[in-house]
């Protein structure tokens, strides 16, 4: 029984395939000759030069028709010939959540059967790297604080539209990320304390191993991203098709951050000896909003990915402080 369903489900899908080629081509065959219509009307070109031309154009889609009908039939014929001898397989049905995840990228060509990618596709991406306080040095935070080599995280995904449907150089990037930034003071023993509207670096009396100031945002992140890569092209049907991230790419634009986490950590020993961590949230007269440009370049997925942050860190305080993360960022297509 599941072998007989089986067999009927592949038929219709070469008898689909059947359809869809002839469909296909008659569809764009439709186009061009209408195209040269055109051109004969705006005494761009003559009706007998238009005619010469309509001809070679159906000759040659009717032979694109019969070769790929061919291989179908064949297909068909060889489907036949397992299900009398009792050879066919009945195959393992994919997983809904991978197949689809493989196929939102792509579609496959009616004739060639090369994957072609979409003009809308997503990205899974993740990023990480250093990441540090700036304009830190004028007094108030004492000496401020120091460059976390691995103070930057960030994952998301990203919708990307081609903005010309020929090239794949022009590209609108947007999405929606989670990212966290960690600052740590340049001495261990300084923290953050809250005075009135204020939030100040202080000393904390006592000897402090580790200290960190760890935020989280969600991210709209929006980039205009140049995509270098060539046009790949299949020998056997001499076809050229576009692919993306598969050369130099450079990404400008900017992200809209809403803070919904604060955490300020310390690890020390009490006055008992005992070792102690200390958890404390608190909003610390943040800002609610981080906004600022953003950037990358690089190479097919791997880029070089840098973001400034242009609001202040907190509200209130005499002198405002921004923040950098630099990093690496990997956009899976």
């Amino acid at each position: 029984m599941a072998q007989s369903k089986n067999f009927e489900e592949k038929a219709a899908i070469i008898a689909s395939r059947i359809d869809s080629i002839t469909t296909a081509e008659k569809s764009t065959l439709k186009k061009e000759l209408k195209k040269l219509d055109k051109k004969v009307e705006k005494n761009e070109m003559t009706s007998e030069a238009a005619e010469v031309e309509k001809k070679r154009l159906a000759s040659y889609h009717a032979k694109r028709i019969n070769k790929a009908v061919f291989i179908e039939e064949q297909k068909l014929q060889a489907l036949i010939k397992d299900k009398v001898s009792g050879q066919q397989e009945v195959e393992k049905e994919d997983i809904p959540i991978f197949t689809s995840l493989s196929k939102e990228n792509y579609y496959q060509d009616s004739i060639s059967g090369i994957k072609i990618e979409k003009r809308f596709t997503t990205q899974f991406v993740i990023a990480f790297g250093m990441h540090t306080a700036l304009n830190d040095d004028g007094g108030y935070y004492g000496d401020g604080f120091k460059v976390n080599p691995l103070g930057f995280g960030e994952v998301g995904f990203t919708f990307k539209y081609r903005l010309k449907e020929t090239t794949n150089l022009w590209n609108l990037k947007f999405g929606l990320s989670i990212y966290s930034d960690e600052i740590k003071p340049e001495h261990d023993n300084a923290i953050l304390v809250i005075n009135n509207d204020e939030t100040t670096l202080q000393d904390a009396g006592f000897k402090i191993d580790k200290s960190r100031f760890t935020n989280m945002y969600v991210s709209l992140p929006v980039h205009l991203e140049l995509d270098f890569s060539k046009p790949q092209y299949h020998g056997k049907t001499e076809q050229s098709y576009l692919r993306s991230q598969r050369g130099f790419r450079m990404g400008l634009g900017g992200y809209l951050g809403v803070r919904i986490y604060t955490q300020q950590f310390m690890k020390f020993d009490d006055e008992n000896g005992l070792r102690t961590t200390l958890n404390q949230q608190d909003r610390f007269n943040m800002n609610n909003i981080s906004f600022g440009p953003s950037a990358y370049v690089g190479y097919r997925d791997l880029s070089l990915y840098a973001k400034y942050s242009v609001s202040p860190m907190f509200k209130n305080n005499p002198q405002d402080i921004n923040t950098l993360s630099i990093g690496l960022r990997l956009d899976l297509n």
